[in-house]
């Protein structure tokens, strides 16, 4: 890993404003702590912890462990609220969460890995930044000393998933659905069908002059984006990346509703592709 060790952050962020609104995360987690409670299949934790102005964070990780599959285990991350100012994602991944706890059948072969909060002092002050000012997207594998950046990156480094997802917001007025991974063009078509029951869902809820046909919809908004996650060459194998972002101006249930089922709709899809690769 070339991320250097957790510093601490002074940056612009006082601890004053930090202080004030440490409250937004415990009640950002609680749902998916009460879950873990009394649920057999997740299991919650912290993959390190961190000070900026003044004040101690933690970076926490909730496993879905699924009903054992007939092949070998596939695991998948969520990564949500990398902008501290989104913290739709984390909202999203309780209710994933809650739904495969009801019904853990579509989990079958799969662990989980679920980092709801990956900027937690950006979201402390409601910030797209996290506490020193800085964006995360553009800190992971650039030998970074931001702490969260060095947390991620050795989350993803020691866990070697099969598949990385990250849930965030756009300034478009449609879903956008981004994958790295592979130029095949099954693959392609694969990953995109896997998003697009979801982004028929959002589509169906948009006002008329926003929505768009799916064939519009694949063609516009499915690309060949490099992976902010995984955009080094020091993860072997190389997951596939794929980036959810739902319009910010969207209503927020609108925006969790979708992000949640995304994620369901690639779960079903996720062994597929799998398959798919591996035969290329």
């Amino acid at each position: 890993m070339r991320a250097l060790v957790p510093a601490r952050l002074g940056g612009p962020v006082s601890a004053e404003i930090l202080r004030e609104h440490t409250g937004t995360i415990e009640k950002l987690l609680s749902p998916l702590l009460k879950l873990a409670e009394n649920s057999d299949s997740i299991i919650a934790g912290s993959v390190g912890e961190f000070e900026a102005g003044e004040e101690i964070f933690h970076i926490p990780r909730f496993i879905f462990m699924g009903p054992k599959g007939g092949g070998d285990t596939i695991r998948l991350a969520v990564f949500a609220t990398i902008c501290g100012d989104e913290p739709q994602g984390a909202k999203a991944i309780a209710s994933f969460f809650q739904q495969l706890e009801s019904n853990p059948g579509p989990a079958s072969g799969y662990h989980i890995y679920a980092y709801p909060i990956c900027n937690p002092s950006g979201l402390a002050a409601d910030t797209r930044h996290n506490a020193a000012g800085q964006d995360l997207a553009a800190h992971l594998w650039r030998g970074s000393n931001q702490p969260e950046a060095y947390y991620l990156e050795r989350e993803m480094g020691v866990h070697l998933f099969q598949g990385v997802i990250s849930l965030g917001g756009t300034d478009d007025d449609q879903p956008r659905f981004l994958f790295s991974g592979g130029r095949n063009s099954i693959l392609r078509a694969a990953l995109a069908s896997a998003a697009m029951p979801a982004a028929r869902l959002f589509l169906a809820d948009a006002p008329p002059e926003n929505a768009v046909s799916s064939a519009v919809f694949r063609e516009q908004q499915v690309s060949q984006a490099t992976g902010f996650l995984t955009g080094t060459n020091e993860l072997r194998p190389v997951p596939f990346e794929i980036n959810f972002e739902i319009p910010r101006q969207a209503p927020e249930q609108t925006q969790i509703v979708w992000m949640a089922n995304a994620l369901k709709s690639i779960l079903d899809s996720y062994r597929t592709v799998l398959a798919i690769r591996q035969n290329i």
